[in-house]
């Protein structure tokens, strides 16, 4: 169904009535006030040290003092980002709300380091002492016990203050040029069957889903001529940043990257490598569905602007953003009345940036606001299938705040890993696919096979060439700079060891080192394989509620609400999942083994 309703724009007047409004200027001088004032508090009490502190009743005051004054700083800080995203990321054109997020920059830098002592000195009690003599501490039992951990991978103070001083003008800044030039730069194009626009990448995007070949062909192509123009400086912040976390990682004890990034992934080693071994044994079921959808296409070998091609037995359906809106919302309502009064709610409350346009970001996501207790959730819906797989998933994340919210939890206590933020949105994608399955005739189903294959070949495949890429540019980047031509190599090399004969060698795609924001981050190394585990994590938990539902919403929530107060491994055991077990993952797999053969039998039934 054609759109007929403008798309809606997310509101953010019930965060801050306007950028300048005085409600807005008060907020960031309250926040500048009060980090001054923590950082005074810290140097009165010589709160930088990483020897040895004693627990005594004045101490374990300092402590309760302190951890309440960061939770306090946390939420007003990322309550004002997150508002400034609410402009940024849907019109990069915006100067004023860019000049306001630089002038946040100083304040992030001093409070990140701030953080870092906070750590450093948390780490050096005895921490069950300290746990035995407060009962703040006892609330904060996991941030207590990890900063132990983390306190023996901190370089020293002044190590460490510098980092924070020189990181806006390093590598945040060089992931800042990157998304600018990713949002700002646009090419003008005559695309079959089309007048001549300007495309941003988000267009091209949306439109190699289009069913014309022709069309998605001539999409890739602008593509990668658009991310062509700007490869220098894109391979200059890649280089500059995976260089940055290689000397930071080593200088504080880490082996590689890769350690540093499990550290904060909240898992260990031996998870990563069970469930990796599970996915590439898994990898010739994957190619299996990419060998039919091309036999379904007409074709030998898929080629990459063949990946997101529709495959439907009839004429593809598209959805209006009403439509979504109220089957997302009905079919939530099939597990929880809870999940979709919520959802209703965010769709009441205007929390949603739906259309794509000129200046905003690729891609979709959801944050948190803390100081609202909302979340704004950011598409760019283009009417397809996938959009509505999407917008559960997204919705998934903005129900985890929700529960985090609800439960009442602290900063300090809902650090959520990467690992474990995507539970909540693959089982509310999952229950809407399981909902589309169990109410379509064949001809839908091979459509709702397809996006729900589509998406697990990219977190399955797709996700582990990223991961082989990023792991090659960190060993190489230890001797020296890469070129564009070996960047591209490196891709097209990770590609091949993934997708196999499932693609066409001629067809892949050498920027997607480019395209893809989440290599350009000095904060978040291998920001790839936590959405393969949050998938996998996320089958095996709604396999679980389908085998025992009874009483599985309150501890489902309950979950969602801990994900920062536990390692993975441990808050899986509560739910009788052992990840350091391949037989797990395995067990994952299998539910998307499954769906291949069907989506098989469907291309040889419509093929015929």
């Amino acid at each position: 169904m054609s759109q007929t309703a403008p798309l809606p724009h997310w509101q953010l007047t019930s965060i801050f009535p306007g950028l300048e409004s005085p409600e807005f200027e008060q907020a960031k001088a309250e926040l500048k006030t009060r980090v001054d004032a923590l950082s005074e508090l810290m140097d009165a009490h010589r709160v930088n040290t990483q020897e040895s502190v004693p627990v005594t009743e004045e101490t374990a005051a300092l402590f309760d003092r302190l951890v309440d004054g960061f939770n306090d700083l946390y939420t007003r800080f990322s309550t004002l980002y997150a508002y400034l995203t609410g402009f940024t990321a849907t019109d990069a054109f915006n100067d004023h709300a860019q000049a306001e997020t630089s002038a946040l920059s100083p304040l992030s830098s001093k409070l990140s380091f701030l953080g870092v002592r906070l750590t450093a000195w948390v780490g050096a009690f005895d921490a069950e002492a300290l746990l035995g003599a407060s009962e703040v501490a006892r609330a904060h039992s996991y941030f207590v016990r990890r900063s132990r951990e983390e306190a023996r991978h901190l370089m020293g103070e002044e190590a460490e203050e510098l980092l924070s001083a020189l990181n806006p003008s390093s590598g945040r800044a060089w992931a800042k040029l990157h998304g600018d030039l990713i949002s700002r730069t646009t090419i003008k194009k005559t695309l079959p069957g089309r007048d001549e626009a300007e495309y941003p990448l988000t267009e091209l995007r949306n439109l190699q889903s289009d069913a014309n070949p022709e069309l998605r062909r001539a999409a890739y192509e602008a593509e990668l001529e658009l991310l062509g123009q700007n490869t220098v400086p894109f391979a200059a912040a890649m280089n500059s940043i995976k260089a940055q976390v290689n000397e930071t990682s080593t200088r504080r004890g880490y082996t590689t990257a890769l350690d540093e990034a499990l550290f904060s992934s909240h898992i260990t080693r031996e998870s990563l490598d069970a469930m990796q071994t599970a996915c590439r044994e898994a990898f010739p079921v994957f190619q299996r569905y990419l060998r039919a959808k091309a036999k379904f296409l007409g074709k030998d070998t898929l080629a990459w602007y063949d990946l997101l091609a529709p495959v439907s037995a009839g004429t593809p359906r598209s959805f209006s953003w009403a439509e979504t809106a109220d089957f997302v919302t009905e079919t939530f309502g099939s597990y929880s009345e809870k999940l979709a009064a919520f959802a209703q709610k965010t769709f009441d409350e205007g929390w949603h940036d739906v259309p794509p346009r000129k200046g905003k970001r690729n891609g979709a996501f959801c944050m948190s606001v803390d100081g609202v207790r909302e979340s704004r959730i950011m598409h760019n819906f283009g009417g397809q299938l996938d959009d509505v797989f999407t917008v559960a998933h997204e919705l998934g994340h903005a129900y985890h705040n929700a529960c985090s919210f609800g439960a009442g939890r602290t900063p300090l206590q809902d650090d959520t890993p990467m690992t474990l933020a995507e539970t909540a949105s693959i089982f509310c994608e999952t229950i809407v696919v399981n909902a589309m399955l169990g109410r379509a005739d064949e001809a839908e189903k091979l459509a709702i096979l397809e996006q729900d294959l589509l998406g697990s070949t990219q977190l399955v495949i797709d996700i582990d060439s990223r991961f082989r890429f990023e792991r090659a540019v960190f060993d190489k980047r230890r001797e020296r700079e890469l070129s564009v031509d070996e960047l591209n190599a490196l891709m097209l090399g990770a590609q091949a060891q993934t997708y196999g004969d499932g693609l066409d060698a001629e067809a892949r795609h050498p920027l997607m080192w480019a395209h893809k924001g989440h290599y350009y981050s000095t904060g978040r190394s291998f920001y790839n394989y936590p959405y393969t585990f949050g998938y996998l994590f996320g089958l095996g938990l709604y396999a679980q509620y389908q085998a025992n539902p009874d009483g599985w919403q309150g501890r489902y929530d309950a979950l969602l609400s801990g994900t920062g107060m536990n390692d993975a491994a441990p808050l899986a055991a509560g739910f009788g999942i052992d990840i350091e077990s391949v037989n797990f993952w395995r067990g994952s797999l299998s539910i998307a083994e499954g769906r291949v053969a069907e989506y098989e039998a469907l291309v040889e039934r419509f093929t015929l």
